[in-house]
């Protein structure tokens, strides 16, 4: 029966030290363009949904992640909503909506 414990003990401990917290973001907008035809001039509108973002370097930045040791007193590390948010408050897009989700 100890050998179990230990063993069940040192299985939670690597668990624990090794999980890892995410967030995955993306986001969505509409655009409104004008297209020829036969009939004359005619708008559509056209959704793009779960989209992501570039980072500074061109590279996609849809997820962050932390290991589970950075999130001491509840504090939240993750600093890709405010990306998303900057973006949102920044943007000529229309509708452009963000969602965040912790995984």
């Amino acid at each position: 029966m100890s050998r179990l414990g230990v063993f069940a003990i040192l299985g939670l401990l690597f668990i624990n030290i090794s999980c890892e917290r995410c967030m995955r973001c993306r986001y969505s907008y509409s655009e409104t363009v004008i297209i020829e035809t036969p009939d004359g001039e005619e708008e559509q509108k056209i959704e793009y949904t779960d989209k992501i973002l570039l980072d500074a370097n061109g590279e996609a930045f849809g997820e962050e992640c932390f290991k589970s040791k950075e999130f001491k007193n509840d504090a939240k590390p993750f600093t890709i909503e405010n990306y998303y948010e900057f973006e949102e408050s920044n943007t000529d897009l229309d509708d452009f909506v963000f969602t965040c989700n912790e995984l």
